[in-house]
């Protein structure tokens, strides 16, 4: 855990953790922040306790270079405002909202605050990425529902990554435990849109979320999707082609790139080549071989041994 007696220090703390930020704090007020933060793959959590301030993205700090981050909090204490997009809501205690770190936005926090933070890649959110940047600055309730059991494992993922015992986190399985929170929150976000009259693009999107939620399950197909959702296979082949996807082909290529970054990863060198491949629900080796061929011209041993340190 990191303390900090001046916001200037927070600044420079929170801006090497994420992008180029601006923090001020009322001048009359003894400021005081304490900062625990942890990475789980490609995504950072970070457990703040601050008293009042703001964080200001400015359009000055933005750059064409900054890597591309989807924020999420959720905030555990306090009343905060968000604006971004000409959007502004007051987020409330329980509450999770979204913005987008590469365009400008603004966060106050009129009073002492607990929160989580969530970062990570938008290529993370997949098709998914469209409904989030239609959700910013909203606030998204999570005190009931599945909403309250995801808020909940955030929750318990801050605490055990950032306190002291987030080396279970960064072992081979780290990428793994990324990937499901990427797939919750779009479930978080998705159940929200759900709430309304549900428009062919929102249960497309929501079928993706699904689909990339059950990579592991070796029976994922167009089928038993289209099933889950009560609808025909011909209707989730439209849904699809509406948003330029092929389905099958779709889920080959999802569950492809997945295989692809396992065996590139040193960690994971013990591991078989089936092993790998069977986290991610292909369990025939043929089929394997000949997908990996088609989608990057080279074999799992190939691609493996590209991966080994020279």
């Amino acid at each position: 855990m990191a303390e900090f007696g001046e916001v200037e220090a927070l600044q420079e703390a929170a801006s090497s953790m994420f992008l180029p930020l601006c923090m001020t704090a009322p001048r009359d007020t003894p400021f005081h922040a304490e900062v625990t933060d942890a990475s789980v793959g490609p995504v950072t959590i970070a457990r703040v306790d601050t008293t009042p301030g703001a964080v200001r993205r400015t359009p000055r700090l933005i750059g064409s270079d900054d890597r591309q981050l989807v924020k999420v909090v959720l905030q555990r204490r306090g009343n905060v405002i968000v604006t971004q997009d000409d959007r502004q809501c007051q987020v409330k205690p329980g509450n999770l909202v979204v913005y987008d770190m590469n365009e400008p936005y603004e966060y106050l926090c009129p009073d002492p605050a607990s929160l989580i933070i969530i970062a990570m890649p938008w290529p993370m959110l997949g098709p998914s990425g469209d409904l989030f940047k239609r959700r910013k600055a909203i606030p998204i309730s999570s005190d009931h529902g599945i909403r309250s059991v995801i808020a909940a494992f955030f929750s318990g993922l801050a605490d055990t990554a950032v306190g002291g015992d987030g080396d279970e986190l960064r072992g081979p399985d780290a990428i793994r435990l990324a990937d499901t929170a990427a797939s919750l929150l779009i479930t978080a976000v998705t159940e929200t849109a759900a709430e309304r009259v549900e428009l062919p693009t929102e249960l497309a999107t929501r079928i993706l979320s699904y689909a990339l939620a059950s990579l592991h399950d070796p029976g994922l197909s167009v089928g038993s999707v289209a099933r889950q959702f009560g609808i025909s296979p011909r209707y989730l082949h439209k849904l699809m082609q509406d948003r330029g996807i092929r389905f099958g082909a779709w889920l080959r290529r999802e569950r492809m790139n997945r295989i692809r970054r396992d065996l590139l990863d040193p960690r994971l060198a013990n591991w078989t080549t089936a092993a790998i491949a069977a986290r991610w629900g292909i369990r025939d080796p043929g089929h394997l071989s000949r997908s990996l061929r088609a989608e990057f011209g080279h074999s799992a041993a190939e691609i493996r041994a590209a991966g080994q340190p020279s």
